[in-house]
């Protein structure tokens, strides 16, 4: 953990607690980015092409590991909103079909379903608290329904959903689950096929440490097998060049309908490497920061919205005014995020029990 750190430059300067925003993209990462960057500079085509000489397999490869999925499973994507509308709008649904989501989602989960609804498609809502979500959606899930979109981690709340439990569920009622892990992946372990989820979608900018471009799209095999966009490297034959011939490809490469961002790609599957052995690990040290933060905020008489039970390594805290909370700790060099009706406190594996204990202080000062 510690030579880890060492490799954040952020933190000889900032309490850096923000990670559900953005992560700092560690020294390791960039410089594999920078290097793809320079043999580019240095023989332009020759160095793309030597890199792209296996498909991407190899990068594939490294990412099925993080997720335990086949390779042929994995897709690269620039962003989250990308992979859900590639997923949303690839299954064909029509009208009186129903999609169940809720309200504790990004907009960047949700608003793809609203195309869908202009065609008649149901987009069906859950309204709950935190605490009760999880068994809200589970009771919505009727027969009805044919694909669930939710979120892993609540981003404005940090509750934690048993995507596992939900995606049985969803399986006995015939229903698809598209996980948005964008608040999980990197910080959680997340098994693909021991949750039986169908689709999961994350950028690699936040827990992943990666650059903003970067992320990957799982789609378990046999799912959407026509996507809803061609672009020219969605034929097989995209190396002949000819606009009067198209295969489609049945790999994961029919998602990727033109050139990916692949310095930023580079340097995700850089951090995958370092992040699948001590998976278990990191999402020990998560919770058990996530767990002091709610410890000691509730110890000075804060009160925590994120349930304990159900958390990961997003904390809010309550607060009054939360964006002149976030600008004081700022100010003190800590860095948070308002969201909602507090202060969002994200911490990683790499940070330390006292940065965590000095901004819960400070919060509990800023109400004063």
């Amino acid at each position: 953990m510690l030579e880890f750190r060492e490799q954040i430059p952020v933190t000889k300067e900032l309490i850096y607690l923000n990670h559900a925003a953005i992560s700092p993209t560690p020294i390791f990462a960039l410089m594999e980015s920078l290097g793809y960057l320079y043999g580019v500079s240095l023989k332009g085509s020759l160095h793309v092409n030597q890199v792209e000489s296996d498909d991407f397999l190899n990068l594939r490869r490294v990412m099925g590991n993080f997720l335990n999925a086949d390779p042929r499973e994995i897709s690269f994507i620039p962003n989250t909103s990308y992979g859900i509308n590639m997923i949303v709008h690839g299954l064909n649904l029509s009208r009186g079909d129903v999609i169940l989501t809720d309200n504790l989602e990004f907009p960047s989960t949700v608003y793809p379903l609203y195309k869908l609804a202009k065609r008649g498609v149901t987009v069906k809502m859950v309204k709950e608290s935190p605490q009760n979500l999880e068994e809200s959606i589970l009771e919505e899930l009727s027969d009805k329904v044919k694909l669930v979109v939710i979120s892993h981690v609540s981003f404005n709340t940090g509750v934690r959903l048993d995507i596992g439990k939900i995606a049985t569920r969803a399986k006995s009622n015939g229903s698809l689950l598209l996980v948005d892990a964008i608040q999980s992946a990197g910080a959680l372990k997340i098994d693909v096929q021991e949750t039986g989820v169908d689709f999961l979608v994350a950028g690699g900018y936040k827990w992943m440490m990666s650059p903003q471009g970067s992320g990957f799209m799982y789609v378990r095999k046999g799912l959407v097998q026509d996507p809803p966009f061609y672009g020219w490297k969605s034929s097989s034959t995209y190396m002949q060049f000819n606009p009067e011939i198209f295969a489609l490809e049945e790999g994961p490469r029919r998602f990727e309908i033109g050139t990916i961002d692949i310095s930023a790609t580079l340097a995700l599957t850089k951090v995958v490497e370092r992040l699948t052995p001590i998976r278990d690990d990191i999402e020990r040290r998560v919770l058990q920061l996530s767990a002091q933060v709610i410890d000691e905020a509730e110890d000075m008489g804060l009160e925590v919205i994120t349930p304990k039970e159900r958390r990961a390594g997003i904390v809010v805290v309550r607060t009054r005014d939360p964006r002149k909370v976030a600008e004081k700790l700022l100010a003190k060099k800590i860095v948070v995020s308002p969201r909602g009706e507090g202060v969002r406190i994200s911490t990683h594996f790499y940070n330390t029990e006292e940065e965590v204990s000095k901004a819960v202080s400070e919060v509990k000062k800023s109400q004063s």
